[in-house]
């Protein structure tokens, strides 16, 4: 009797690792959650609209969490098109097993995104000094992000991280001071801007190395 078992818990581990080691690799390909996550994110924000063909469940080792990916998903703000490579929505285990899933955090990661799109976008949002100083001073420019959101139990966010890499730019940011062919890496969050490896033109003066931290108060303030 005891080899039974022995052998019956060792069957369900064997069972256990293996669909581990399937949702960690290849994944299992689902269209279940496709209508309940866009429903979710149009009820957030109703200014958004997300359209996902085909999803792929999978297993995240490193973070021991469950997570939805998909590819080239079609991804509109204020019937702006957004280009998106891939959207990672990471599920609570718990909420999913009582067949009620919530999204715990949302991972999204754009493909080139020009920078007079982007200026189109943030003229429709709420006003804000860095809105401002994008729309204002930036005459061109190329943007790959990566953004992460974090929701609470009512779907509102929490927090978010972005980060990525910004180039090709050229700004004017004041009369005599012109950017030219300028990029740069990026970390922001809900409390500041940080701008690192800055390289590019300023007034014909070739600039290395470097970088700005902006805080995002009332007033901007950049070290």
């Amino acid at each position: 009797m005891k080899k039974f078992f022995l052998s019956l818990i060792l069957f369900f581990i064997l069972i256990l690792f293996s669909l581990i080691v399937i949702l960690s690799t290849i994944g299992y390909e689902t269209t279940r959650f496709n209508k309940i996550i866009s429903n979710k994110i149009g009820k957030s924000n109703q200014n958004i609209s997300l359209k996902l063909e085909k999803i792929k469940f999978r297993f995240d080792i490193k973070n021991l969490g469950l997570f939805l990916n998909t590819q080239n998903p079609e991804l509109t703000y204020l019937n702006l098109n957004i280009p998106i490579e891939t959207i990672k929505v990471y599920l609570n285990i718990v909420s999913l097993i009582k067949s009620n899933p919530k999204i715990e955090k949302l991972e999204v990661k754009s493909k080139e995104i020009d920078l007079i799109q982007l200026k189109k976008i943030l003229m429709k949002t709420k006003p804000s000094n860095l809105n401002s100083l994008i729309n204002n001073k930036i005459k061109r420019g190329k943007l790959i992000t990566n953004l992460e959101l974090y929701f609470d139990s009512d779907f509102g966010v929490e927090n978010f991280i972005a980060k990525g890499e910004v180039k090709k730019v050229s700004a004017d940011l004041y009369k005599n001071l012109i950017l030219q062919d300028v990029k740069f890496n990026f970390f922001a969050d809900n409390s500041d801007v940080l701008i690192k490896n800055i390289e590019g033109k300023m007034n014909g003066i070739s600039l290395k190395e470097g970088s700005l931290q902006i805080d995002k108060n009332k007033n901007i303030k950049i070290n």
